[in-house]
C-alpha cells in the first residue's frame, strides 16, 4: 500500500526513522560482516518499515469500527445541543455549563451517551497512539545503538529482578548477555557509495603484551598514503593502532584524542585525493552536518575500541518485557477498574495492543 509521503503522520515518521536505526539502516553502504547479513535482507526490512508496518496498523484500526462510530454518534448529538442552546452550552470539552438544561431531551440524550461512550478519539488520534507506543516501547531499550536490557516493571517501582524464589540470588545490569571485546579482533574496514569502494586498510597493529596494562592506543589513518585504483574503483586508506608519539601528544592533547585525530585526518584525506573530484565530492558530500567520511572514521575506531554485548534471548526478553508495558502503558488496570466505561476504553486500546504484539513478532 502506497502512502503519501506528504501524509505521513509525524509520529510515524519518528517511529520509522527509529526502527532505520535500529536496523542499521544508515550503514547500507558497508559490506562486512553482520552487515553484509543485514544488507541482503535490508530491501525486506525497508519494504516493512515503509509499507507493511502502516498497512497492518490501518488494518486493525479499520477492524475498530464501534468507536468510530461511537464518536460520530456522539459528535451528531453534541452538534444538535449546540444548535438548539447555542455554543455556550458546552465547554470546550464537550461538558454541561447551563445545569438547567440537563432534563431537556436533546440534552439528556447526548450526557447518557457522554456517559456511555466517554471520549472515543478519532482514528487519526488513534493511529499515532499506536505509533507512539510502538516508538516509546523500543526506544526505551536503546542508547546509541547499544541494547540496555533493564527490566521495566510499573511506573512507581521502575525496574525489576527476575527473581523465582531462590535462597541466594545474584543478579547484575547486563546478565543473560554475553560480553564481547571488541579490541580483540583487528580486520580491514570497507563500504561502498555508488560505485566507489573505500577500504580501510590496518597495516599494523600495537596491542599489549601479556595482559600488561600499557600507554593508550589509537587508530591513526596515514592519510598521505591513501590511494585511488581505478581499474577497481577502490580508495584505500591505510591505518595503524599504536601509542601516540610525543609529537602527536602535543598537537592532540590529553582528551578526545581519537575525535581530534579523525578531524585531521578527514581534510587530509580529501586533500589526497584532490586530483578525484568525484571520489572528492562524494566523501565530502554532508549528511546531518558530518561528511560521508567522518561518519564511517568514527564508525571504524568505534566498532575497535568499544565493547559491546549480545542478549542471549531477546525475543523473550522483549515478549516479557511487553506484558509489563502493556499492563502499565497502554491499559493501565488501575484505569480500567475505577472507569465506568470499560468496554469503550477496552476498545481503544484493542488497536494498540493488538499492533504492538504484531509489530513485535
Amino acid at each position: 500500500m502506497q502512502q503519501d509521503q506528504n501524509n505521513i503522520s509525524e509520529s510515524l515518521e519518528k517511529l520509522q526513522k527509529l526502527l532505520e536505526k535500529l536496523f542499521r539502516a544508515d550503514d547500507a553502504e558497508l559490506d562486512f560482516g553482520i552487515y553484509r547479513i543485514i544488507n541482503h535482507r535490508r530491501k525486506v526490512i525497508q519494504n516493512y518499515i515503509d509499507e507493511e508496518l502502516p498497512a497492518e496498523i490501518n488494518k486493525v484500526l479499520d477492524e475498530n469500527a464501534e468507536i468510530e462510530s461511537d464518536r460520530e454518534k456522539l459528535e451528531d448529538l453534541k452538534k444538535d445541543v449546540i444548535a438548539a442552546f447555542g455554543g455556550d452550552a458546552l465547554d470546550a470539552d464537550g461538558n454541561l455549563i447551563d445545569e438547567s438544561i440537563k432534563e431537556r431531551p436533546g440534552v439528556k440524550k447526548y450526557l447518557e451517551a457522554k456517559e456511555e461512550f466517554g471520549n472515543p478519539q478519532t482514528r487519526d488520534q488513534r493511529s499515532d497512539n499506536v505509533f507512539n507506543h510502538l516508538y516509546t516501547f523500543f526506544s526505551r531499550y536503546y542508547d546509541n545503538g547499544d541494547f540496555i536490557p533493564r527490566r521495566r516493571y510499573s511506573q512507581t517501582e521502575r525496574y525489576a529482578v527476575p527473581y523465582n524464589g531462590e535462597e541466594v540470588y545474584l543478579h547484575w545490569a547486563n546478565k543473560d548477555q554475553y560480553y564481547v571485546k571488541s579490541g580483540e579482533h583487528f580486520s580491514d574496514y570497507r563500504f561502498k557509495s555508488y560505485d566507489i569502494t573505500v577500504i580501510f586498510d590496518l597495516r599494523e597493529v600495537d596491542i599489549e603484551k601479556d595482559n600488561v596494562k600499557g600507554a593508550k592506543r589509537f587508530f591513526i589513518p596515514l592519510s598521505a598514503e591513501t590511494t585511488y585504483k581505478s581499474e577497481t574503483d577502490e580508495v584505500r586508506i591505510p591505518f595503524e593502532y599504536r601509542p601516540l608519539t610525543d609529537e602527536e601528544k602535543s598537537l592532540y592533547g590529553s582528551q578526545k584524542q581519537q575525535d581530534k585525530i579523525i578531524d585531521a585526518a578527514e581534510q587530509e584525506i580529501i586533500e589526497q585525493l584532490g586530483s578525484h573530484y568525484e571520489i572528492q565530492s562524494e566523501l565530502g558530500h554532508e549528511k546531518d552536518e558530518v561528511t560521508l567520511l567522518k561518519k564511517h572514521l568514527r564508525t571504524y575506531t568505534r566498532r575497535n575500541t568499544a565493547d559491546f554485548f549480545i542478549h542471549k534471548d531477546l525475543r523473550q526478553f522483549l515478549n516479557c518485557e511487553l506484558d509489563v508495558y502493556i499492563k502499565n502503558e497502554v491499559i493501565p488496570l488501575t484505569e480500567l477498574i475505577l472507569t465506568k466505561h470499560f468496554l469503550t476504553k477496552e476498545r481503544e486500546y484493542s488497536a494498540s495492543n493488538s499492533i504492538i504484539r504484531n509489530g513485535l513478532d
